[in-house]
């Protein structure tokens, strides 16, 4: 008996005990841990309110990036009819909706019956016209809304330029905390992950969706009759807008002649010469969105690096003009692998000759062992290319946040070994710039020999189209001598108007251009830096512009191509624009 009493008293005090802990854990969600519960912090109350909440989103909230004119390239506007569920239980209804827009009931019914949320029809597949919304939204039934809803765009055009946005919890946990306070924003707001989108997060993110909202109870009908509700942000100078200095129909040109060029790896750059402002950016390989930007990423530039040699040789005793040069010998000394004879300086140039840069650069290092690196500097390759300073509350805001630096030694004691010396001097041993600071290198020399930052947006607008902020001109301090400009300006030229300059290819064209060729070895020795870096029309400079193959295995020289391809279809956009 003893024994039974005992079994009762221990079931009965473990009974009680887990009613304790139901109780508790039950105390733990309804009163306690309510807005964050878990190991996750998730909010109940949210949670409970999400799930009986039928919403259709119109617009996320994020702010715009426009091209030059003003045109959205970041998203774009879809007209749509929006139907909720219970318009099912409407009488006639359906039958008005189909009646406008051309379609079958059953149709219309079809579509709607194993949808729980809102269901929409969009003009991907049907064409809605502005009387049919009109026409839609004239019938004041609840439920039927014609609205123009905004969709981010997911192309690839401009996309390595562009960016993308996407989820980042912990980032909007850092950067954010304030706005997550506020509740204009989530944890699963999406904030910009790559190229512009990045660069302009802080004024793109989203402060507040606009939708549609409405109320069910646990059977899926309206919980409150058949009120829906239009929420949007309070804030009417918001979302705002990112007018950027792209040229969507330079952009167009330029992809289209990079696929065509069937450059794997690699891409272009445009610049406006007189304004400093990025009209058009490619890199490929281009698929999830995520990939590096080739364009501003470090690469071995090869020859189109003797720029700097040169600019270097002219300003100093002039020894440019010292004679000629034996341009059947290596930097190193033996034959070369292509015997140019012997050339004078300009000859030199156009013909790529490797042992005369190697050759001035030793004579000048030995006067001053800093010679590379100012000139370097003077033409806008060592540090970053694109704007960058202060901004509102920003103090290193950069349009390019994913710009490399450019890098000229490898370590200062190749400085003192002359083979080390010669292969900088061409643009190969540890020689890294990116094609957006080449193509600014070129631009300054076209305009005379002043550097300046590249913009890649001029203004921020707010949504009523007043201005925010702009973004004024950058210039660099130092800055070659005009008569160095000018000098460059000639040996660029002659390398497509020489009958042998490496780019001669591109004479003739209805555009002059003068620039320099470039082809850096890879340590792979099987592929290598395909270049050409100029500016057109070289009589009166307007746009600097660089090809790069990345993954050049020889045989026809696919960035000629491409040079010659977007040159001949801007001079036709420009004569068409005239």
């Amino acid at each position: 008996m003893k024994r039974i009493r005992k079994r009762i008293v221990t079931a009965g005090a473990l009974f009680l005990a887990a009613l304790f802990l139901l109780v508790g854990r039950l105390v733990q969600i309804q009163l306690i841990s309510t807005e964050s519960f878990s190991k996750h912090n998730i909010n109940l109350i949210d949670e409970s309110v999400r799930q009986r909440t039928h919403s259709f989103m119109i617009n996320e909230g994020r702010g715009l990036l426009l091209d030059r004119k003003g045109e959205m390239i970041s998203a774009e506007l879809k007209p749509a009819i929006i139907l909720f569920p219970f318009i099912q239980d409407q009488k006639g209804t359906i039958d008005e909706v189909a009646n406008i827009l051309g379609k079958s009931t059953e149709e219309i019914k079809n579509a709607l019956k194993d949808h729980e949320e809102p269901f929409v029809i969009a003009d991907d597949e049907d064409q809605i016209t502005q009387e049919a919304m009109e026409e839609i939204n004239g019938l004041q039934r609840p439920g039927v809304y014609a609205q123009y809803i905004s969709r981010t765009k997911h192309s690839p055009f401009a996309g390595a330029l562009l960016g993308v946005t996407g989820q980042a919890p912990e980032i909007i946990k850092k950067k954010y905390p304030d706005k997550l306070e506020k509740g204009t924003i989530t944890i699963n707001t999406k904030i910009g992950k790559t190229g512009l989108q990045q660069a302009f997060d802080p004024f793109l993110i989203s402060e507040g969706e606009t939708k549609l909202i409405y109320h069910v109870d646990r059977s899926g009908s309206p919980l409150f009759g058949l009120d829906v509700k239009y929420l949007s942000p309070s804030n009417p100078f918001y979302p705002v807008s990112v007018k950027t200095t792209m040229d969507s129909t330079l952009q167009g040109i330029m992809e289209k002649a990079i696929k065509v060029s069937h450059i794997k790896k690699g891409g272009a750059v445009l610049i406006d010469i007189e304004k400093n402002e990025l009209l058009g950016m490619v890199s490929v390989p281009y698929t999830s969105g995520l990939m590096k930007n080739q364009m501003l990423s470090q690469h071995a530039p090869g020859s189109v690096f003797k720029i700097v040699t040169a600019a270097s040789a002219i300003e100093h005793q002039d020894l440019a003009n010292r004679g000629t040069f034996d341009c059947n010998l290596g930097i190193d000394g033996k034959e070369a692998k292509h015997a140019l004879g012997t050339l004078n300086f300009s000859e030199s140039f156009a013909q790529s000759c490797n042992r005369t840069f190697g050759l001035l650069a030793n004579e000048m290092m030995k006067e001053d062992p800093n010679m590379i690196d100012e000139y370097a500097a003077k033409l806008g390759l060592a540090g970053t290319t694109g704007w960058r300073g202060q901004v509102y509350h920003y103090p290193d805001f950069a349009q390019f946040p994913e710009e490399e630096t450019g890098n000229i030694w490898g370590a200062s004691s190749d400085k003192k070994v002359p083979l080390a010396v010669s292969q900088t001097a061409i643009g190969q041993k540890n020689v890294q710039v990116t094609p957006l600071a080449v193509a600014n290198m070129v631009a300054a020399i076209a305009r005379g020999g002043a550097v300046r930052e590249v913009k890649a947006a001029t203004e921020i607008e707010y949504k009523n189209g007043t201005t925010f902020l702009s973004f004024s001109d950058h210039k660099k301090e130092n800055k070659i001598e005009p008569y160095t400009a000018k000098k460059l300006q000639m040996l660029m030229r002659d390398v497509v108007t020489n009958p042998k300059g490496t780019g001669r290819a591109l004479n003739g064209l209805p555009y002059k251009i003068a620039g320099k060729s470039g082809t850096a070895e890879k340590g792979d020795s099987k592929t290598s830096n395909k270049w050409f870096a100029g500016y057109f029309p070289a009589d009166q400079p307007k746009y600097a512009m660089v090809v790069v193959d990345l993954d050049y295995k020889g045989g026809a020289n696919p960035v000629l191509s491409a040079y010659s391809d977007i040159v001949k279809q801007i001079y036709e956009n420009d004569k068409k624009n005239k």
